[in-house]
């Protein structure tokens, strides 16, 4: 880790060396041009040095979240590194470091949606993933559907069932293997179906998305006492 630390400050400081190249180049060529410029955007030497310092900054934090993606680090490490950990909510939304946390959440996130839908996943792998697991009833899901993992977990959701209504749409694609796990539990499902719901699903897609359907035909749907005696059926009546 101290070496990739040492490969992201050296990249730093030959990103500033070649800015600080092509500067001087420039000053060489249009001293006046640049005067000009500088004078006509009220720009003093001094302004342009704080300015390029603070975009060097701010480029060496995105490459730290960069590595710290690659490193796995989590959430709290990343926020204590950041000086964001001992900040109440008013400190924390005025901080200029929120800006980088809230990157690395997202690209940490998108990084495991993204391999997830690659391998075709049912959301509740990923409910899991994201260590939403922890959610015992469904009573507690009006606590978590503002968190970062969540809100994470709903977009593999959307991501997930737009593939699937594809499908049903006579879209080319893999079929997944399981719509609903076996072992998901019911918190997960009662998200799911929550979401589903908000997208203005329709009932037959919602019965494909909940897999009440004929087990050798992922999309023919069931109707009758088949459908009510399914054992996911309340989920649809939830829907």
């Amino acid at each position: 880790m101290r070496s990739l630390e040492a490969l992201i400050i050296t990249l730093v400081v030959l990103l500033a060396c070649n800015s600080a190249f092509s500067i001087a180049q420039g000053l060489s060529l249009s001293t006046h041009a640049i005067r000009m410029r500088s004078l006509q955007a009220g720009i003093t030497p001094d302004t342009e040095d704080k300015t390029k310092d603070s975009e060097e900054r701010s480029l060496y934090k995105l490459l730290k979240v960069q590595w710290w993606i690659s490193a796995k680090k989590s959430d709290e490490y990343v926020k204590q590194a950041l000086k964001l950990d001992e900040l109440d909510d008013a400190a924390l939304k005025e901080h200029k470091n929120l800006k980088y946390f809230t990157y690395f959440q997202y690209e940490k996130r998108h990084n495991l949606l993204s391999k997830a839908f690659r391998r075709n996943l049912p959301t509740f792998e990923v409910w899991k993933k994201l260590n939403l697991d922890k959610i015992t009833s469904r009573d507690q899901l009006k606590d978590i559907y503002q968190a970062a993992d969540f809100r994470a977990y709903s977009r593999y959701v959307k991501m997930f069932d737009n593939s699937v209504v594809g499908l049903v749409n006579g879209g080319v694609g893999t079929v997944p293997r399981v719509m609903i796990a076996r072992g998901a539990t019911d918190p997960e499902i009662t998200a799911r179906t929550i979401l589903m719901a908000r997208e203005g699903r329709s009932d037959n897609v919602a019965k494909v998305l909940l897999g009440l359907t004929e087990a050798d035909d992922p999309f023919r749907v069931l109707s009758g006492a088949k459908l009510i005696q399914h054992q996911d059926y309340k989920y649809f009546e939830l829907f």
